[in-house]
């Protein structure tokens, strides 16, 4: 089987999120575990919004000319994430998903980028060992899950004059700028928010499957979950819980957090654990 990969076009949405949507729905279907993607529309939506996004690279591959998969990767910031990689049931365990991941990576090296992080589906063992053999390393268990609490009068939403603590906060944290994607997110109007003490910014989140947040101590992460549980839409209601923080995860337990599924936070290139409390994206 001779597999074709080229960049992701506008034609290519409506069927490659039709894969995307197959996929990933056959894989929670079998696990009996909830839908990332509530419906076709939904993956159209995030499909067609990678695809648009010059920040994103994406790559989808055929075979006998027809489309069989996809994979899109962040450049977003300087850590590039990868996410989401889809390949169609029928085609999947011929090599599709290694094409696809090598892509990716390849996209990265190209463009000077030494470090890539996913979240990885923990019930799904066959791309653990895909991602380990491509040079993946296993760094944390990752909790999705439901937010839950009550607001906070030290929380309120994100603004532009904000942009530089977060930026300060991530590269103190997290060992890297994530400026521009808090800046993508107000800018498309999604909800995000920050956490003052006596009059400075100490902490943030974007919440949702495409966000992340940053903070000194539990307090102040399970305040931010909790404010946008009681403020933000409900697609934006789920959020990344790092296992190895075992204080915020039980502390977001008591507050009324759900537990939908375990991920696996990999990385491939230099790497150092964040500092205080963190919260990944779907793709870093």
């Amino acid at each position: 089987m001779t597999i074709d990969l080229r960049p992701v076009v506008a034609a290519d949405v409506k069927p490659l999120a039709r894969i995307c949507y197959e996929a990933f729905g056959a894989l929670h279907e079998r696990h009996s575990t909830p839908r990332d993607f509530d419906s076709l529309e939904t993956a159209e939506m995030v499909i067609g919004m990678l695809a648009s996004n010059p920040a994103f690279a994406g790559f989808a591959a055929r075979v006998d000319g027809r489309l069989v998969g996809s994979n899109f990767i962040s450049f977003v910031d300087e850590v590039a994430g990868v996410g989401p990689i889809t390949v169609d049931p029928a085609c999947q365990g011929a090599g599709v998903g290694k094409a696809l991941m090598r892509a990716v990576l390849e996209e990265a090296s190209r463009r000077g980028v030494q470090q890539v992080r996913l979240l990885q589906e923990a019930i799904n063992t066959t791309s653990l060992s895909l991602y380990t053999s491509l040079g993946f390393e296993w760094r944390d268990s990752v909790a999705i899950m439901l937010a839950g609490g009550k607001g906070d009068s030290a929380c309120r939403p994100m603004r532009s004059r904000d942009l530089d603590s977060v930026e300060r906060i991530a590269e103190r944290q997290y060992g890297a700028s994530r400026r521009r994607e808090a800046e993508s997110a107000l800018a498309a109007g999604l909800p995000a928010f920050v956490r003052e003490s006596r009059g400075e910014v100490t902490a943030y989140l974007l919440p949702g499957f495409m966000g992340h947040g940053f903070g000194p101590d539990v307090e102040s992460m399970a305040a931010l979950v909790g404010h946008a549980a009681t403020t933000a839409p409900a697609m934006f209601h789920r959020i990344f819980a790092p296992l190895s923080q075992g204080s915020f995860y039980r502390e977001l337990l008591r507050r009324g957090c759900r537990t939908v599924k375990v991920m696996s936070y990999m990385t491939v290139g230099p790497y150092t654990p964040p500092r205080g409390v963190w919260m990944p994206s779907i793709l870093n």
